[in-house]
């Protein structure tokens, strides 16, 4: 994780606590308490220490000061938002994901489009569609006018779920995403297991929810915006099946680990439709994928 990806008023809030002489334990302590996950706090604490790491610092008294958490002008988890400006904003050709140093194979700026390499090991691929074949039912998309999901002749693919943090490999590939993008765990949705087979696909489409529809706000209520999507290719596809992006003339091939992530709302809120998308028809074979869609604020499918 870096610090730089962090919403701004979580880094105003570490960096003052930081140079007021608190310790980690500390500043962790007051963030789980303010609703944000451990692991995520644990990560978070981390990066701002080693960004600011400052010289001189105030005694350790100044603990009492971020056991307050939100009193002191610390941002409440549910509150802060996460934006695709401040999404994997920047960084090296290489990213230790905690578990697995990922690779970037490409990256554009407008829209903001990385293809990731070795996201997935092999192992975690195929475990992902073992798990998942015996549950297979056909896909749905969001209906606009109602909210609720139902099929749709756009979209023929199967699918399936999984909870968060389900099982161990579930846990483990969370965890990645988050320290990947810096969207804590709990802003995504749960992760979606696609077959498509010869002939099936998914025409072009957004992911995000359009604010002019009436379904929409039903969906908003369960955790905001989507802001950004993350496809998982799970494995090499023999013809066809590529992941295409019609308006910037981009064309992403299925690769067996490899991962597309793509982002969509700004820091107003503003959508790019030049994110438009979908899955082009499977000519051979068949084609898996995983789908990750992560949300500006803790979701819930309770709403």
């Amino acid at each position: 994780m870096r610090f730089s990806s962090l919403a701004s008023e979580l880094q105003t809030w570490l960096k003052q606590s930081i140079e007021q002489g608190c310790s980690r334990d500390a500043i962790e302590q007051s963030m789980r308490a303010s609703g944000y996950q451990s692991e995520f706090a644990h990560r978070a604490v981390a990066a701002a220490f080693k960004q600011i790491d400052p010289l001189h610092r105030a005694p350790r008294a100044a603990d009492a000061a971020a056991s307050g958490g939100a009193e002191h002008g610390m941002p409440a988890a549910a509150e802060e938002q996460q934006t695709s400006s401040r999404i994997l904003a920047g960084g090296p050709n290489e990213i230790d994901a905690g578990d697995r140093m990922v690779h970037i194979l490409m990256a554009l700026n407008a829209p903001r489009v990385v293809l990731f390499g070795d996201l997935l090991a092999a192992e975690e691929c195929e475990a992902l569609i073992d798990l998942s074949r015996g549950k297979l039912e056909r896909s749905n998309v969001v209906d606009r006018g109602t909210g609720r999901y139902q099929e749709h002749p756009d979209r023929t693919s199967e699918g399936t779920y999984f909870r968060r943090a389900e099982n161990e490999l579930i846990v483990r590939i969370e965890a990645r995403i988050a320290e990947l993008t810096g969207c804590p765990v709990e802003r995504g949705e749960p992760i979606q297991v696609l077959r498509y087979r010869p002939g099936t696909e998914y025409k072009p489409h957004f992911d995000y929810f359009d604010p002019a529809d009436d379904g929409t706000r039903q969906v908003l209520a369960m955790g905001g915006q989507r802001v950004a999507t993350l496809i998982m290719y799970l494995n090499d596809v023999q013809g066809g099946g590529s992941t295409v992006f019609p308006d910037i003339g981009l064309d992403v091939l299925p690769r067996r680990g490899n991962a597309v992530f793509f982002a969509y709302s700004d820091d107003e809120g503003r959508l790019d439709a030049r994110t438009l998308h979908g899955g082009s028809p499977v000519g051979a074979g068949e084609k898996w994928i995983a789908t990750k869609w992560l949300r500006q604020r803790t979701y819930s499918s309770a709403g």
